[in-house]
């Protein structure tokens, strides 16, 4: 069934919102955000302009609606990376690995999941899944440090393996395999093994 068919059909199914987000999304992943609208979105899922403005109000409010669900798959992603691991700083290392094939595997996502300036930050979901995100990362992390590390400590060193594994996953000159040994040597450094 082509991909116009599907989207009509989840529309007529009542779950034309969800049906936007992932056409916005691949929309993002082809043209970026400078190139992605409303029409054009409305345009691609056979809808009527007016469509994603009433489910979304705006622009901004459609790209934090694909920015929130980039944070909601990255945590999933993270999540089932890490458990199945043998020890927990394996489970740090798989959950940045698995950020950095997210990113790879969800283009349109991983484009505005960061923009602050095109989404509304303040947005209660989208915050909750960003900081679902990052904190399953955290806690992973005092997880695998001593028990007498302050959290102050752990928060920074979490937030500092956050930024790395982010840098690593728009770096186009470093990839796979390379990437992945960086992300294990920035771990052993983190966790000082």
């Amino acid at each position: 069934m082509p991909e116009e068919e599907k989207i009509r059909e989840t529309y007529h199914h009542g779950n034309l919102p969800e049906a936007l987000v992932q056409e916005g999304a691949r929309l993002l992943a082809e043209v970026g955000t400078e190139g992605c609208s409303l029409r054009k979105l409305a345009e691609r899922a056979g809808v009527t302009v007016a469509a994603p403005s009433h489910h979304f109000g705006s622009a901004k409010g459609l790209l934090t609606a694909i920015a929130t669900r980039g944070f909601e798959k990255l945590a999933r992603q993270m999540e089932s990376a890490g458990s199945s691991t043998n020890s927990p700083s394996d489970t740090v290392t798989a959950m940045c690995v698995a950020y950095l094939k997210m990113r790879a595997t969800n283009p349109g996502y991983a484009n505005v999941m960061f923009q602050l300036d095109l989404l509304d930050a303040q947005d209660e979901r989208f915050r909750a899944s960003a900081f679902r995100a990052f904190g399953r990362l955290e806690k992973a992390l005092a997880e695998a440090l001593p028990p007498s590390m302050e959290s102050e400590q752990i928060s920074l060193k979490a937030k500092s393996l956050w930024a790395t594994t982010h840098g690593l996953s728009v770096l186009p000159m470093i990839d796979g395999p390379e990437s992945e040994q960086i992300i294990v040597s920035a771990v052993t450094a983190y966790l000082g093994e």
